[in-house]
């Protein structure tokens, strides 16, 4: 009887650990499949808001074709892809990035919804200039909620070679290594490429 009694809570505590196990990879599981969601969203959402930049570009550059109707405004659903694919980015992302990706989603509408066809104006260049800081300030939130270095320093200035950057222009304080090899670019800071 006593041997029964201690198999019976050898066995009960065996049971209660392999309890926990399961709950730990359960949890774990639904942790990589919530991240794996997640990036899927981050990504699918910013791919998406480059390409609605892109239109408001090519529009207001005159690069695209005309629109049909004469005030030279962009179609009507010219943002819809990417609204759909902000409403699907509120499920999974964080606030900090939520929060960017709303300021990133209404600078780029503002510039579409202001610019005319062919009217690469003053305002044209200032609200690209927004949309660039709030794409930035996107692309860095998403890189910190992933887990990968950010891309804007404590100064508010991008990275050298994060990509959101050129080389600086060249002030003598060069490598050596880069003046043997004959680098160094005389460029300013630029855009992300693309645009």
């Amino acid at each position: 009887m006593i041997a029964q009694r201690r198999s019976d809570r050898r066995e009960l505590a065996t049971w209660q650990r392999d309890r926990i196990r399961q709950r730990e990879l359960w949890q774990r599981e639904d942790a990589l499949r919530n991240f794996e969601h997640r990036r899927e969203a981050y990504v699918s959402f910013y791919e998406s808001l480059r390409e609605m930049s892109r239109t408001a570009y090519d529009h207001g550059m005159g690069l695209s074709p005309p629109p049909e109707e004469d005030d030279g405004e962009l179609p009507f659903e010219w943002n819809m892809a990417t609204a759909r694919k902000l409403e699907h980015l509120r499920v999974y992302a964080s606030p900090p990035v939520l929060a960017a990706a709303d300021a990133a989603y209404s600078a780029c509408w503002r510039w579409g919804h202001l610019t005319r066809h062919g009217a690469d104006d003053d305002q044209f260049y200032d609200l690209q200039e927004t949309y660039n800081d709030t794409e930035l300030a996107l692309y860095d939130a998403v890189r910190r909620d992933l887990g990968l270095e950010g891309v804007i320093q404590r100064d508010g200035r991008p990275l050298l070679g994060s990509g959101w950057t050129a080389e600086p222009l060249d002030d003598g304080s060069r490598q050596p290594e880069a003046q043997a090899r004959g680098q160094g670019v005389d460029q300013q800071s630029v855009a992300p490429a693309g645009q």
